[in-house]
């Protein structure tokens, strides 16, 4: 198939010209079947009268003609349809009543007073002729679905390779930019599928660069932080054995700030790891449960720190499938942003349990919560609830929640916010298919 166009005129040219045809010849045939019948009883009438010179016992006249014969007004032959007396009606064609019918009269005069009558129902003409005309347009009427199924045949194979071009590219993952082959390319999809390619091509470059690029600036400034930490350590441990106080806190305000972007260096690392577009999950069983005690076992120190009291309720197992890396960072971020906005002796709260055929891990705490109006802008990267005024007193960057919504979409998830049960706080709800 070189081209759409060409393929289309040229088939459906055929098909039409060959369904015209054989509807054509079969509307014939019919039409030609009954002018036989109609001749045929032309026949009858022509015998009937030759019969009729010879005193011959004439057979009634098919199809419920009326005949009558006369000679000087004087009725010599009637079939039983005909009027019982001779009639003065005009020569020729005519229309008359009789017999409790409407009738079509025809009248001829011959030689030596012989007159004929001949008459025929105006209903069965009037049936004739719709036979007739059925007869010439059934097979055209029946022969439109026959096109209607060939023509949309034709066009579903003139359009494959568009649909198969639309079947490739809906079942692409997000980072699968390869070009797009096809086994048969029309003229038509040359140029698109040309343009496709190239389009795949500058992207998959873009991509590359723009991962390369969040990789490479992480891991560099990792080096530097490192020295600069161990710097700082090593500098207020001298003023300590100097006996040197930090009265204004400018030691500790560097550590904090350190510590601060060694987090914002780490997150920005996870959240391009764990993004849709480049995260390679390798899914198995998990026992969210088991993973939640982990976890928490993992912040006991900040929690005990800040005395909260934390609890883990609902079912004693709850399995899905899903990678062990990403749900335990996402249940990391989560009792992390708990733990941090959660006041000293506060509460959290984590509830495991199924809801038809999802898993549900709700995360509440004490804190201060966020306002409803706020719900959809948190996910977004870098988005702190009222800009920076805690970033002192609660140090972050905003790309926990970021982290969190690209792994609930890793898993095809959901994740929702909601006021806590408690008396102020946030509950964040994590759905994934069981």
């Amino acid at each position: 198939m070189t081209s759409v166009r060409r393929y289309l005129i040229s088939v459906l040219i055929a098909v039409l010209v060959l369904t015209s045809f054989l509807a054509a010849l079969q509307s014939y045939r019919l039409s030609a079947e009954r002018a036989r019948e109609l001749f045929d009883q032309d026949l009858q009438l022509i015998a009937g009268a030759i019969w009729q010179q010879y005193d011959v016992n004439m057979p009634q006249p098919a199809q419920g003609l009326a005949v009558q014969l006369s000679r000087h007004g004087e009725l010599k032959y009637r079939s039983e349809l005909a009027p019982q007396a001779v009639n003065s009606w005009a020569q020729g064609y005519s229309e008359q009543n009789f017999a409790g019918k409407r009738w079509r009269v025809f009248v001829q005069s011959g030689n030596n007073g012989w007159q004929i009558m001949v008459a025929q129902p105006l209903q069965q003409r009037l049936q004739l002729a719709d036979e007739l005309i059925t007869a010439s347009i059934y097979p055209v009427v029946l022969s439109l679905p026959v096109q209607a199924l060939l023509i949309w045949l034709i066009v579903s194979r003139a359009l494959s390779p568009l649909r198969s071009l639309s079947a490739q590219l809906a079942s692409r993952k997000a980072n699968e930019l390869s070009p797009v082959t096809l086994e048969q390319v029309p003229e038509e999809l040359k140029q698109v599928l040309q343009s496709t390619n190239q389009l795949f091509e500058r992207l998959s470059a873009t991509f590359a660069r723009e991962k390369r690029f969040a990789s490479d600036v992480a891991h560099e400034l990792r080096t530097p932080l490192s020295v600069l930490e161990i710097n700082l350590h090593n500098a207020l441990t001298r003023w300590q054995q100097q006996g040197l106080s930090d009265h204004d806190e400018t030691m500790l305000a560097l550590q904090q700030g350190v510590e601060r972007m060694r987090q914002l260096i780490e997150q920005i690392m996870l959240l391009n790891r764990t993004h849709p577009d480049n995260f390679q999950a390798k899914t198995r069983l998990l026992d969210w449960v088991a993973l939640c005690r982990q976890v928490v076992s993992e912040w006991f120190s900040q929690l005990e720190q800040k005395q909260h009291s934390i609890s883990i309720e609902g079912d004693e197992h709850l399995m899905v499938k899903a990678d062990d890396f990403a749900l335990r960072l996402l249940v990391s971020n989560l009792l992390g942003n708990a733990i941090k906005y959660t006041p000293a002796g506060g509460q959290i709260r984590l509830t495991l349990h199924t809801s038809r055929d999802k898993a549900v891990l709700a995360i509440e705490d004490s804190g201060p919560g966020i306002p409803p109006q706020e719900y959809p802008q948190v996910f977004n990267r870098f988005y702190r609830v009222g800009g920076d005024r805690h970033q002192f007193a609660v140090p972050g960057a905003g790309l926990g929640l970021a982290i969190v919504k690209d792994i609930v979409s890793l898993h095809n998830g959901s994740i929702y916010l909601a006021p806590a049960g408690f008396a102020s706080g946030l509950k964040v709800t994590v759905e994934l298919p069981l």
